[in-house]
């Protein structure tokens, strides 16, 4: 398994891709600016869930995003899977539900 990003516009996409397969087993979209990466999806095809893989995927966006604030919206059955990688809910509406992870404190990583 590999993560590949490309770019389109404004924003970037993490594919999961098997070379076996050869073909992305799933994805997710981001867009950055200064301050900030905003989740915009985040998707593994349903006969690959349940394999972790979209723990890989959300492992290789943090990791770009470590000293920015991520922010996303999602429905309510998501909260758990965000929550897992120290998302916290800041905005409760009808059907979505706001979410933020802070920024890890650059001058307190390990080199």
């Amino acid at each position: 398994m590999q993560i590949a990003k490309e770019t389109s516009g404004p924003q970037t996409i993490y594919k999961l891709k098997d070379a076996e397969l050869d073909e992305a087993l799933g994805e997710a979209v981001v867009s950055e600016i200064e301050s900030e990466f905003r989740l915009h999806g985040i998707f593994v095809k349903p006969e690959f869930r349940g394999k972790g893989y979209g723990n890989l995927i959300m492992n290789a966006v943090l990791r770009e995003a470590h000293t920015k604030r991520v922010t996303l919206c999602t429905g309510f059955g998501n909260i758990g899977f965000f929550k897992r990688f120290g998302f916290e809910v800041i905005d409760v509406g009808d059907s979505l539900v706001s979410m933020e992870k802070k920024p890890v404190n650059s001058k307190f990583l390990s080199s």
